[in-house]
């Protein structure tokens, strides 16, 4: 118990205050606000009382899962809650909640009941040589497991009770006082409180993840601030899955001094506001699956001067944009970012990752499954990344090679080279070129312009719909339909649109399609290799491809 704060000076709060007091923890009792759980649903007490033409007391509650719920709480023409969103609510009797656990009785269970059989072998042993040293086969050793007990959750630097029902912290300080790593994650505590009651028991904690918990904020910014003590190591920290904007977030960020890794997955942020006073050590930050759909947004956490990796997977973002200067001038925020997550955003223009060469220190970027990827394949995608971002040293997850960029950034020059020379006598043709293209005038400088031989000749008419070939696609009972689609398209996301267009009882697994050759007098070509484009298997306007299931 080195170091840990004695159960008895546990800080206790009282309408905002953090009194030093003796006593027993109180009751573990339902109240409004409190969370809790009946069968595998988590829901939030809104009433607590009697239900007109029922008998006993009832808790109204708001479920997380609205399809769990039956009604606004509004029932037989009177309001017992209020629900914030729609049919939420509904009425369950005490005996249908699981019980409260304290998580020091959480640990207990989990942890005391758990034992390594080599270890209790080991323990055995020794107990039988004393007792045999002793001359007293018989005699009871008495004290002894708890001893024993006591050492084992001594030894504990990494705590998991996921799930566990946890509404109070209970007294962890004379349990496992050396605890580093703890995860309380979908649990039931329902505000700080029991967070900081926690955490002042474990001094020397540097990561905790409370997410799948929906905790109120009832505390100023100024009492947090007092209370961060409590967190003082604390250096990672999971709050994913908590239902917070990225306002609730940082007025917590006052009880975390030291926190350089902050992962907030899943929430509602949407907007964003510099932070002032707070988050000067944090260098990783994981939004991901956030409904973030505006870089401006993201450019708000560009004064983070320590920040080197941000995860913005599963967002909503569309475009990227830093500014309107053209050249590959680089932008005074972000100084430190070494690596970018945009995996499964909605970006549908290649000026936006040409807009991410203004990164000073950018070195991975993981972009995968964004719309603009799917007009060419993966492979010629990749080479545009690496050309326009001149800083890359690896891409999803791939080292990017001296010959690789060489390659790339030549390819690249060929492919835009023509149209590069027919922007040179037009003002404003050239300043839209030079916007898309932040890096090509780099690029002439450092390899030159090609040949005229070896540019790609622009075709006249590149609109979406000249690039579009039309199949029929059909099954062996005849059912057919007229898609278009591009030739780039990869055979594979033919194959889900089949699965999807043709789904019916008995047609299950996965479709296998055949092209339909009339030249060949009907003869089917297997499409097996998913990985290719419709181009690859020559596929033209007006084919027919047999669409089968096994």
């Amino acid at each position: 118990m080195v170091g840990a704060m004695p159960v008895n000076l546990i800080p206790k709060f009282c309408n905002d205050t953090m009194d030093s007091c003796n006593g027993v923890e109180d009751e573990m009792q339902v109240f409004i606000g409190s969370r809790v759980k009946s069968g595998d649903d988590f829901g939030t007490v809104k009433y607590i009382g009697e239900v007109q033409g029922y008998k006993g007391i009832w808790y109204g509650v708001e479920w997380d899962n609205p399809a769990r719920g039956k009604h606004d709480g509004f029932v037989d023409d009177i309001q017992y809650f209020k629900t914030t969103k729609p049919g939420a609510g509904s009425f369950v009797r005490p005996n249908k909640i699981s019980p409260f656990r304290t998580c020091a009785d959480a640990i207990r269970k989990y942890y005391g009941d758990r034992e390594d059989e080599t270890v209790a072998a080991h323990r055995r042993m020794v107990i039988n040589e004393w007792k045999r040293e002793m001359g007293a086969p018989f005699i009871e050793m008495v004290g002894f497991e708890k001893i024993h007990q006591k050492q084992k959750f001594d030894r504990l630097l990494e705590v998991c009770v996921h799930d566990q029902n946890v509404s109070k912290a209970g007294d962890v300080a004379s349990l496992c006082p050396n605890v580093r790593s703890l995860d309380v994650s979908r649990n039931l505590f329902s505000n700080w409180r029991e967070i900081i009651q926690l955490s002042a028991q474990l001094p020397d904690l540097r990561e905790l993840d409370v997410s799948k918990n929906r905790m109120a904020i009832d505390m100023s910014e100024e009492k947090l601030s007092q209370l961060s003590i409590n967190f003082a190591n604390l250096e990672k920290l999971n709050i994913s899955v908590c239902d917070y904007e990225w306002s609730d977030i940082l007025v917590l960020t006052h009880l975390w001094p030291k926190i350089n890794e902050i992962i907030a997955a899943y929430n509602r942020i949407k907007k964003i506001t510099p932070p002032e006073d707070t988050l000067r050590a944090l260098t990783i930050l994981r939004l991901d699956g956030n409904p973030i759909d505006s870089w401006h947004e993201v450019m708000n956490l560009g004064k983070l001067k320590n920040l080197k990796i941000l995860s913005l997977n599963d967002c909503e973002i569309g475009e990227i944009r830093f500014n309107d200067d053209m050249g590959n001038g680089k932008v005074e925020m972000f100084e430190n970012l070494e690596v970018l997550f945009l995996n499964r955003n909605k970006i549908n223009d290649w000026r936006s990752v040409s807009e991410l060469d203004k990164l000073k220190n950018l070195k991975k970027l993981y972009f995968l499954r964004n719309p603009i990827q799917n007009s060419e394949d993966y492979d010629t995608t990749s080479q545009l990344v690496i050309a326009k971002i001149g800083s890359l040293q690896e891409l999803n997850g791939s080292t990017i090679t001296r010959e690789l960029r060489r390659g790339a950034e030549y390819d690249y020059l060929k492919r835009y080279g023509a149209e590069w020379k027919l922007a040179q006598s037009d003002s404003m043709r050239k300043s839209a070129f030079d916007l898309e293209h932040c890096r090509f005038q780099e690029l002439i400088n450092k390899y030159g312009i090609p040949e005229d031989s070896l540019l790609v000749k622009q075709p006249k008419n590149m609109t979406l719909t000249s690039q579009l070939i039309e199949i029929i696609l059909r099954d062996e009972s005849g059912k057919m339909f007229k898609k278009k689609f591009p030739s780039t398209m990869a055979v594979q996301k033919l194959v889900t649109l089949a699965q999807r267009l043709f789904s019916k009882p008995g047609n299950t697994g996965t479709p296998t399609l055949n092209l339909l050759d009339d030249q060949m007098q009907g003869a089917e070509i297997c499409l097996d290799n998913v990985m290719k484009d419709l181009a690859y298997y020559s596929i033209k306007n007006g084919d027919n491809i047999l669409v089968r299931f096994r």
